[in-house]
């Protein structure tokens, strides 16, 4: 091997190097950064519970997010038995079905971040799934033993209080099986007064088919698409927006949803200058956390 090949060899060498050392940071830092936001995702939250009348003079419809979710663990039956004893317009609440066809409640897919054990919800039975009890949430230590929440359990709550369930439609699995949610819902007395909300579009459209009930769209940023989808969805329907302001719903958007006839909604608003700021443009349904009637 001649000293120029010598050389040649060296420098591929000391490439490949580098382009391992490279990679190799990239994904310590990525793991790192994913370690970082999962657990930032899983602690709980905590809140300064405000009453909304200290805020604001104009009635404001209040729906508890997730329940009263900064007093007990989110989605559970003590979350919403909080909401409707703090005297909440509405509960907010998040819908799966499990294998063996139950719907319950939960915001994520997976049991990891609220539960003691971890699994996919839609691949568990019911009967499966009450082997597991919550071990994350606001004030856990004070619920021992709890179990998840089922859809019949929340809106049994809300027909106790007098609250207007308003129901998450997540992911999109489970379309066709939408008509065993108006069955619960018209068992529990509640046709009258059930809001059915998703960030996917489709759902709402295969709701529609089966309820005139208020209907929103859920988004983070409103633009003419969404505004002409709402439409599109008949009598009852609005969209329900991310509040928070460095985001681009400004004043003038929100009018133009008023001047189209769309009913307004915002989530999840925890600030009280938000929430002033909002209800000056005519925002009156607010999702929270922690304002409180």
């Amino acid at each position: 091997m001649t000293k120029g090949e010598k050389k040649k060899k060296s420098k591929g060498k000391t490439i490949a190097v580098i382009i391992v050392a490279i990679i190799a940071v990239l994904l310590v830092a990525a793991i790192t950064g994913g370690m970082i936001f999962l657990n930032s995702y899983c602690k709980t939250k905590e809140y300064n519970v405000v009453n909304v009348s200290d805020i604001v003079s104009e009635p404001v419809t209040l729906v508890a997010h997730r329940g009263f979710s900064a007093v007990a663990p989110e989605n559970t039956a003590p979350a919403f038995e909080e909401a409707g004893l703090a005297h909440f317009d509405a509960a907010e609440c998040d819908v799966y079905r499990t294998k063996d066809g139950v719907w319950i409640i939960s915001h994520d897919i997976h049991t990891y971040r609220m539960m003691d054990k971890s699994a996919f919800i839609e691949k568990l039975t019911y009967d499966e799934l009450m082997e597991y009890t919550y071990d994350n949430g606001s004030n856990i230590d004070k619920y021992p033993n709890l179990k998840i929440c089922t859809l019949d359990e929340y809106l049994e709550i809300c027909a106790k209080y007098g609250m207007i369930p308003v129901i998450e439609l997540k992911g999109t699995n489970n379309t066709e099986h939408y008509d065993e949610i108006i069955d619960s819902v018209q068992k529990n007395g509640l046709s009258d007064r059930a809001i059915f909300i998703s960030f996917h579009f489709e759902n709402l459209q295969k709701l529609r088919a089966l309820s005139d009930a208020p209907l929103y769209y859920l988004v983070q940023k409103i633009d003419e698409q969404s505004i002409n989808d709402a439409l599109s969805l008949g009598g009852k329907c609005g969209i329900d927006f991310n509040g928070d302001p460095k985001k681009e719903n400004t004043g003038e958007i929100l009018k133009q949803c008023q001047d189209k006839g769309l009913l307004l909604g915002a989530w999840t608003i925890d600030s009280p200058d938000v929430l002033k700021q909002l209800v000056s443009e005519g925002v009156t349904l607010i999702t929270t956390n922690a304002i409180r009637p």
